[in-house]
């Protein structure tokens, strides 16, 4: 796992730090994505994008913004368990025996949307779901606080990603920092997309790409490695230079925001590889994404 995780920092540019994502972060993941999708691979997106869901609106009526719809609907759909997985570590040397898994998380909801997106006997309405809860998933897992759980003594049973990490100032924890970027994602823009909207989304991937270019050359392994590189990523990055009850310091800050671009470059990066990998005209299966 630590020579995957070399590889990745490698291929996108070694930094120090890493991730982040709201409704900005997943658009800018996706359009990424859209931009090096194989155009038969496109095709078929765009024809399950269409595809009416009993939960849908204009807001989310395309590629780009359809990777907001699992937040939009899943209150309504009781699907909040799906968006992390829980991979506990100590803070201060406590047993993380206390950490209680969850009866699914990301890790097995990424499997199932590949598994039902291989079906041929799947309906397109199923198809059309799992499309969109992909888009969503695959950058949501690169949030290093959606991989993980910090326990310490006073907290045997984890933080839950940081939501139990209080601190002061703009957030209230440290998990709610890192979704907007320490700043740097606004998420101040409306759906549908207009062209204003689409223009800044358009000049976020630009920037992104510049500083790491797409490549195929990351492959697609189990999403598990993903999981296990947020949760190191959590223990060696999110959880550094801050303290509870305190305000993050201007360097803390600096550190989230110079990770956020990385992430959404490395997390548009691999849903690309993935979608034009499963859903190729000769469509190639893939073992460790299988439901166990």
């Amino acid at each position: 796992m630590r020579k995957f995780m070399a590889i990745v920092l490698g291929l996108f540019g070694c930094t120090t730090s890493l991730p982040a994502w709201n409704q900005e972060g997943h658009m800018v993941v996706a359009q990424y994505a859209y931009n090096h999708l194989d155009p038969s691979v496109k095709t078929t997106c765009d024809s399950l994008i269409a595809v009416t869901l009993t939960y849908g609106s204009t807001s989310n009526n395309t590629f780009v913004t359809a990777s907001c719809w699992a937040d939009d609907y899943k209150s309504s759909l009781g699907t909040g368990i799906w968006h992390y997985i829980d991979l506990p570590f100590s803070l201060d040397g406590s047993t993380t025996a206390g950490v209680v898994e969850e009866s699914f998380d990301i890790v097995k909801a990424i499997r199932q949307c590949v598994t039902t997106l291989q079906t041929t006997t799947e309906t397109q309405v199923n198809k059309a779901t799992s499309l969109r809860y992909l888009l969503h998933f695959v950058g949501d897992i690169q949030q290093p606080l959606h991989c993980s759980t910090a326990v310490w003594s006073t907290n045997l049973d984890g933080d839950a990603g940081g939501n139990g990490f209080n601190i002061t100032g703009t957030w209230s924890n440290l998990h709610s920092l890192w979704d907007s970027g320490g700043g740097f994602l606004t998420d101040s823009i409306t759906r549908p997309l207009n062209a204003t909207e689409q223009g800044y989304i358009n000049t976020r991937v630009s920037t992104a790409e510049t500083s790491y270019p797409f490549s195929v050359s990351l492959g697609v392994p189990d999403p598990m490695d993903w999981a296990i590189e947020g949760e190191g990523l959590a223990e060696t990055v999110s959880y550094v230079g801050v303290t509870r009850g305190t305000t993050p310091s201007a360097a803390y800050y600096a550190k989230v925001q110079a990770t956020t671009t990385q992430r959404m470059a490395i997390g548009g990066t691999r849903l690309a590889n993935l979608l034009n990998t499963i859903l190729a005209s000769t469509p190639v299966e893939i073992t460790a994404f299988k439901v166990e």
